[in-house]
């Protein structure tokens, strides 16, 4: 039999049947020990971290080219979790029907082919080590309010600030004139210098990054209890907050809210209208990454077929009801010129003035931002690693250490990537790659439910998503048009990321043909 040529390695989607068939006959295979309930958990421990802790400062405020919602980011939440339940059943209908681990990636393998599935492995990377950087800015945000507030302790402002976070157009740097920078008034002689001195260098991103890197390689075995045990932290640091911020309001200061609310009107509610709820709703997806993770355990659930799709939905409902209490807190509380942008929750708390509050509340946000550092830098690892595994990237990514029996290559050259942007780019901008990358991802999901009802219609399905083609069509409308809103800095660093990954694959292919 003749070997397929390119374009039919490309686009010839794997058999659904051969591949549960392999799954089955796998001497290897996971244990399955996952119930409804531990998939609920492990969804909201991937969903809270930093979109919760760090991304609503900089959605509801803004920046340049990303209109601030305001208060009005309880809408963009809600409109954000809405596009998130649709996709969410699509990725319930194909984990139920394939109930296999790697989530989006075999799904499109079976739907669409090889070089779609190379792409979404492609946009995981952009999702959890782009994701990542953007958690390690809030991490030192957060850890420096944290010492500022509870010990005053002061870090030096150049030594946690990213190199690029207050460069947005180097157009308008001027070629000449004289900075104060740190003690010293230092010359500027161009934009190059103006980089490299006014900006600064995220230094405890690179530590912390490092750290984690070391950790990895070292090998950390996670377990459902101690999933839980973070989930417990996370959720009751989010309660907590969100309790001394009603107590506060409810305790003579509701006029607070009516302030920043509606002083003048809509004006004030949504200051930049429905531009600035769909920009807002376009950063805070990143709030929403991790619902998705529940899929990737399906080897290990118990029964897919029925815990899948509960565990998907239960995760969702928790945190969009938690992530809007606290969108309620920060923006009632503070003016939304006053909101800090990397560190909401601990500006709210230095402006109450509850030491106990920031102690225990900063302390545990620094937990579960570190615990989300590590666990996103475990997806970028795995990705890489299994993408190098299949010949799609250098082989040596795939190396297992001898002692640690991690893939010590890819940990360690993934971390250095992950350090190096964290203290170098903004954080609006990594949150937005990050996101036009998870939705995409969610897009393509959407795409591949209606293209297997249509190629392979007689397949079970022990989970459908309801009322026809109607939600999958409304959850690729929904992701396309929060994508529509984001700027255009982000779609071309976007699509300048995915032209890289095609050229990756196109070495590859070529590879292979000879």
């Amino acid at each position: 039999m003749s070997q397929p040529n390119w374009l039919q390695r490309m686009f010839t989607p794997k058999d659904v049947a051969s591949l549960l068939a392999e799954q089955a006959s796998n001497p290897d295979a996971l244990k399955r020990s996952l119930g409804a309930f531990d998939l609920i958990i492990f969804g909201i421990g991937a969903m809270i971290g930093a979109g919760i802790f760090v991304i609503t400062g900089a959605a509801a405020v803004g920046g340049s080219g990303h209109p601030g919602a305001g208060p009005s980011l309880v809408l963009s939440f809600l409109l954000t979790a809405i596009i998130s339940g649709f996709c969410a059943l699509c990725f319930a209908e194909l984990g139920a029907m394939i109930p296999l681990s790697g989530s989006a990636f075999a799904y499109i393998y079976a739907s669409l082919g090889q070089f779609p599935a190379w792409l979404v492995a492609w946009a995981l990377v952009l999702e959890y080590a782009v994701g990542n950087m953007a958690v390690a800015v809030g991490w030192t945000a957060t850890f420096q309010a944290f010492l500022k507030q509870t010990f005053h302790v002061n870090l030096p402002d150049w030594l946690c600030r990213n190199t690029l976070d207050t460069v947005t157009d180097l157009a308008a740097i001027p070629a000449s004139g004289v900075l104060s920078v740190t003690p010293f008034k230092l010359p500027l002689v161009d934009q190059s210098y103006y980089l490299l001195v006014q900006a600064g260098f995220n230094l405890p991103s690179i530590i912390t990054m490092m750290v984690v890197t070391w950790l990895l390689v070292l090998g950390i075995s996670e377990s459902a209890r101690s999933a839980m045990v973070m989930v417990l932290i996370k959720a009751g640091v989010i309660l907590l907050f969100v309790g001394v911020g009603l107590w506060y309001l409810l305790n003579g200061h509701w006029p607070v809210l009516e302030a920043n609310w509606f002083e003048h009107g809509m004006k004030t509610f949504a200051p930049n209208g429905i531009q600035g709820i769909l920009a807002g709703a376009g950063l805070i997806m990143f709030a929403y990454i991790g619902f998705d993770a529940v899929s990737t355990v399906a080897e290990e659930s118990k029964n897919p077929q029925r815990d899948l799709p509960v565990g998907i939905a239960g995760a969702l409902l928790v945190c969009t009801v938690l992530y809007c209490l606290v969108a309620v807190v920060v923006t009632a509380i503070l003016p939304l010129q006053h909101i800090s942008i990397e560190a909401p929750v601990m500006g709210v708390l230095q402006a109450l003035g509850m030491p106990w509050a920031t102690w225990v509340i900063g302390l545990g946000t620094i937990i579960a931002l570190s615990s989300v550092l590590l666990v996103f830098q475990l997806g970028t690892v795995r990705v890489f690693y299994a993408v190098a595994r299949e010949g799609l990237f250098p082989k040596n990514w795939a190396k297992v250490h001898p002692t640690f029996k991690t893939p010590h290559v890819a940990t360690i050259a993934s971390g250095i990537l992950v350090a190096l942007g964290g203290a170098t780019l903004p954080i609006n901008l990594l949150a937005e790659m990050c996101n036009l990358g998870t939705l995409a991802i969610y897009a393509i999901v959407c795409v591949a439910v209606l293209i297997l009802r249509k190629t392979q219609p007689d397949l079970p399905r022990p989970f459908k998503v309801p009322f026809g083609p109607v939600i999958p069509v409304l959850g690729l409308l929904g992701c396309a048009t929060v994508m529509a809103g984001l700027p255009a800095l982000s779609w071309m660093l976007t699509l300048l990321w995915f032209a890289v990954g095609i050229i990756i694959y196109s070495v590859y292919l070529a590879k292979s043909a000879l």
